[in-house]
């Protein structure tokens, strides 16, 4: 078997999970704040033109109100997803702790909570995103895992920092 370059042992409690999904919803794509922001902008701007008059107080009002209920319809989907999320675990995987052994080329993963292990390429990977508390694993557009940062000392964030640098490219990014 290839050289083990490092070890970490993490888990994902249920607030890692609801975190996660804000994170995954609101910073991913950079782009999806400023687009709700743009489209309730048209939106109210087509609203506030009465008989060919455009009315200003009544764009900003409008713009408010449609930015404020995308928003808010976006944190009831990951609130409701969350809970849904939570309700039909069966297989313990929240909380139960993930054994994840970095090599040079693939990682190997292993859960208390399920039997057997993955061994997974780095070249497998869709992407990896780091943000200040955890690194994100995606390995399809909808699959992800968490590696908590607080479960490692920072020598193991600079190299796992390094090692996803080196291997993912373009994949890897900081949010």
């Amino acid at each position: 078997m290839a050289n083990k370059l490092f070890t970490v042992k993490t888990r994902m409690t249920k607030e890692d999970y609801h975190k996660f999904l804000y994170v995954a919803t609101f910073r991913r794509n950079k782009v999806i704040i400023p687009f709700i922001i743009i489209l309730a902008a048209l939106m109210a701007a087509l609203l506030a033109f009465d008989d060919r008059e455009f009315n200003i107080i009544r764009f900003f009002m409008l713009w408010i109100l449609l930015a404020l209920v995308s928003f808010s319809t976006m944190i009831f989907k990951v609130e409701r997803r969350t809970k849904q999320r939570i309700k039909t675990d069966n297989t313990g995987v929240f909380d139960s702790q993930d054994i994840l052994d970095f090599h040079d080329d693939f990682l190997i993963v292993k859960n208390t909570a399920i039997e057997g292990q993955s061994k997974i390429k780095y070249d497998q990977f869709y992407q990896v995103l780091e943000s200040k508390d955890y690194f994100i694993n995606y390995f399809n557009m909808n699959q992800a895992s968490l590696i908590r940062k607080k479960d490692m000392d920072e020598e193991a964030i600079k190299k796992l920092r390094n090692l996803y640098e080196k291997q993912m490219g373009n994949k890897y990014k900081k949010i």
